[in-house]
Order: structure tokens, then C-alpha cells, then sequence
């Protein structure tokens, strides 16, 4: 499939998924952090320390230009601006993510410190040398080839800046049962996640360095998000009962996704990271 194509199959998807993620996860697009690995804080706050995670690894400072590749509807780039100081640019291939972007922005009074442009992560219009950070918080993956994204992203870093991925790795097909196998297929066709079969244990770090990076590092957090996936996947147990009595998986993937990525990563198939690197 080439890129075009690919990227209508992931504006498709996000189309689809817009008031799902508004209601469930208050439009935001990543999994929350629990620290403890417990419940005992809401799903808000465990996705506002996840955004504090990235800040962490990216070292921002106040001033810093930073990317969000990738930026669904501004929630993290608005946080971090926020919260930070930095200068935040969100790009996205989802036209309707720039409005709620702006939006959101304007209610959180940083305007003057965000930019939302509707721009392809893997070719974009920036100079060289341009940002002091460059994150994508579990986007990396929706990439027709996360091997051309990379280098991208390394062309717009300024020397010494840094990266982080934040986004899931697979383990080996073999690892997969046939039927784990067959729904995981069909989960990352319709979510359109183009990358995920480059994105295997133990070897994403290399593409970093084959794309330039060096000090390539991953931390492993699966178990810190846990009970954010658990909580989706209680939300759509009943859902999951009439879907999958009538075969209905393809059309509703979210609900498919919570009950199968839950399965797959109390098994370590599925598994969540933290990828860092500089250029």
C-alpha cells in the first residue's frame, strides 16, 4: 500500500473513532501511567503523568521548540506548553484534529504558544536543524514505514536534540496462537497501524541508530499501563458479547482492541515502550 493510501485508511479511522475517544478517554489518544501499577487515581490524572513521563525524558525547558508528530487533538502539545513553557507545533494528516487542537488551545489560553498545521510526519515542510525535541506519543506506529518517519524526524532535530517514542512493540509471529494472530491482524489493519510489524521486542532501538540516532535507549512500561488497558477492557465486555456473537469485529475495532491488546498483553505479547535517543 502506498503512503496516500494508507494515510486516508488512518483519517478514516480517526473519523471513525472521534466520539469514542471524546467520551471515553475526554479526546485524548494515549494510555495513562500508574505509577503503583494500582487504580487508585482516575485515568485523567495517570494520562497527565504520562504527558509529565515525556516531559521528563525530553528534558523540556521553557523556550523550546518542541514537535508533536502526530498531535491527534492537542492534548499533550497544549499540557506540555502549558505546563512547561515550551513552544509546542502539533502536526497531524486528520484535518478535524487541527480545529480541536485550536480550540483547545484558545480554552487553555496558550494560543500564542502552540501551532497546529496539517502536515505528513514523514515529509514535511521544516528546515533543517529546527526543533530542540521531537516526541510522537503513541503515533509512530500509524506510519506507513516508521524507517522513513525516523529519518525524517532526524532531519528537523537541531545536533544534541532529542527524540522519544512512546508506543507499542509486538513480539515474533510465532509467539501469536492462530487465533490471537488472526484478530491481531485485523486490529492493526482497521486501526490502520501501518509500522507495528517493524516494531518488534528488543529491535525498534536499532532503526533509531540506522536512521542516525545515538544513545538509543528503551524502557519498558507495560505494566504501568495495565490498568488503563484494563479499564477498557471492562468498559467493553458487554459491547464485546453482541460483537462478537455476531461477528461484527472488523466494525467495531475499539471494542475488539480493548478485549484482544488486554490478552495479548497479560501474555507480554503486546508490550508498551519508552524509546529515547539524540541526535
Amino acid at each position: 500500500m502506498n503512503p496516500e493510501e494508507h494515510h486516508k485508511k488512518v483519517v478514516s479511522y480517526f473519523k471513525e473513532s472521534e466520539l469514542g475517544y471524546d467520551i471515553v478517554l475526554g479526546g485524548t489518544k494515549h494510555f495513562g501511567y500508574y505509577p503503583d501499577e494500582t487504580n487508585n487515581i482516575s485515568e485523567r490524572k495517570a494520562q497527565e503523568l504520562m504527558q509529565d513521563l515525556l516531559a521528563e525524558k525530553l528534558r523540556i525547558k521553557s523556550g523550546q521548540k518542541i514537535l508533536d508528530a502526530g498531535c491527534g487533538q492537542g492534548v499533550v502539545s497544549t499540557y506540555l506548553a502549558k505546563k512547561y513553557g515550551c513552544n509546542a507545533i502539533g502536526i497531524t494528516i486528520v484535518p478535524f484534529e487541527i480545529s480541536k487542537s485550536i480550540k483547545l488551545a484558545q480554552k487553555n489560553g496558550i494560543s500564542g504558544k502552540t501551532e497546529y498545521l496539517l502536515m505528513d510526519y514523514s515529509r514535511t515542510n521544516f528546515g533543517n536543524n529546527e526543533f530542540d525535541a521531537v516526541y510522537a506519543m503513541e503515533s509512530l506506529v500509524h506510519s506507513p514505514d516508521a524507517r522513513t518517519t525516523l529519518k525524517e524526524f532526524f532531519r528537523i532535530l537541531k545536533p544534541g536534540g532529542k527524540l522519544a517514542i512512546f508506543d507499542y512493540t509486538i513480539a515474533h509471529d510465532t509467539k501469536f496462537t492462530s487465533r490471537e494472530m488472526k484478530m491481531w491482524s485485523i486490529i492493526a489493519e482497521r486501526t490502520a497501524m501501518g509500522s507495528i510489524g517493524m516494531m518488534r521486542h528488543g529491535s525498534f532501538a536499532n532503526l533509531l541508530k540506522r536512521a542516525g540516532f545515538r544513545n538509543a535507549k528503551q524502557e519498558e512500561i507495560t505494566k504501568n499501563i495495565i490498568p488503563s488497558i484494563r479499564k477498557l477492557n471492562k468498559l467493553a465486555k458487554i459491547p464485546f458479547l453482541f460483537v462478537n456473537f455476531f461477528k461484527m469485529q472488523k466494525h467495531f475495532i475499539n471494542v475488539t482492541a480493548a478485549i484482544e491488546v488486554y490478552k495479548l498483553a497479560e501474555k507480554r505479547i503486546f508490550r508498551y515502550n519508552i524509546f529515547t535517543a539524540i541526535k
